[in-house]
């Protein structure tokens, strides 16, 4: 799934995200959808998702733990979008 972290570690990563907001995995993948956010739902929801982010993933164990914390963190967004892509290909594709 990811370039720079393992499954696991990328599954350990939403499961914070869901455990600090629930639902914000799924909200995530329907504003990945959205080619321009323009009505205030989508502007709470982006927040939501920022503030979230900004918040859980400097806190997972493995970003904590590695050399530079906000390098992995990017690193670990990078992931985290390319695990909502796959996801949407897969819905895209099963439907």
């Amino acid at each position: 799934m990811g370039m720079f972290y393992t499954d696991v570690q990328i599954r350990e990563a939403i499961a914070a995200l869901e455990s600090y907001s629930p639902g914000i995995w799924e909200i995530m993948k329907k504003m990945a959808l959205v080619a321009e956010p323009d009505t205030d739902e989508h502007v709470a929801e982006q927040s939501a998702i920022v503030l979230a982010l900004a918040r859980v993933l400097p806190n997972v164990s493995f970003v904590k733990q590695a050399p530079d914390p906000l390098e992995a963190s990017n690193l670990l967004l990078i992931d985290l979008r390319k695990a909502i892509r796959a996801e949407i290909d897969d819905t895209k594709i099963g439907s």
